[in-house]
């Protein structure tokens, strides 16, 4: 009797210790699977904005040779409208480039951050309610 109870034990940890693996093997997958869903999300969006990007950078291209081209006109040289555009422009890449804002810095990676601890806790919430919508099946079945 002993031997059949011990038996019927090693039987059903086996089959506990199978579903535990499968149910882990599910959940992996299933982060890979969103995770990879986010992914091609945010590869979708910054393509979006790098076009919009594109666009506005051309759309000041044309404004900046205008404005140069009219002062050029009101000076009478060419040549003086561009530097006084240029003037501006080059101070302010300057400025970008040797301030190099920390708050600016800080702002961008605690925005990525959030966007990301968001996606996941997006994850999980859905995780939830499907894993609480299969538990609700399964028992409807057993009770059928």
């Amino acid at each position: 009797m002993t031997l059949n109870n011990n038996d019927r034990l090693g039987r059903r940890l086996r089959a506990i210790t199978g579903d535990l693996k499968l149910y882990i093997e599910k959940r992996v997958e299933l982060l890979l699977l969103n995770v990879g869903e986010h992914f091609a999300r945010m590869m979708a969006e910054s393509v979006q904005k790098v076009a919009g990007i594109v666009l506005l950078s051309g759309a000041s291209v044309c404004l900046l040779v205008a404005l140069a081209l009219y002062l050029g006109e009101l000076l009478n040289s060419d040549s003086l409208g561009y530097v006084l555009v240029s003037i501006p422009l080059i101070v302010a890449g300057l400025m970008f480039y040797y301030l190099k804002p920390k708050s600016m810095v800080e702002k961008l990676q605690n925005h990525f951050e959030g966007e990301i601890i968001k996606a996941i806790s997006m994850d999980e919430e859905q995780k939830d309610e499907n894993l609480m919508i299969e538990q609700r099946k399964t028992e409807e079945n057993k009770t059928n």
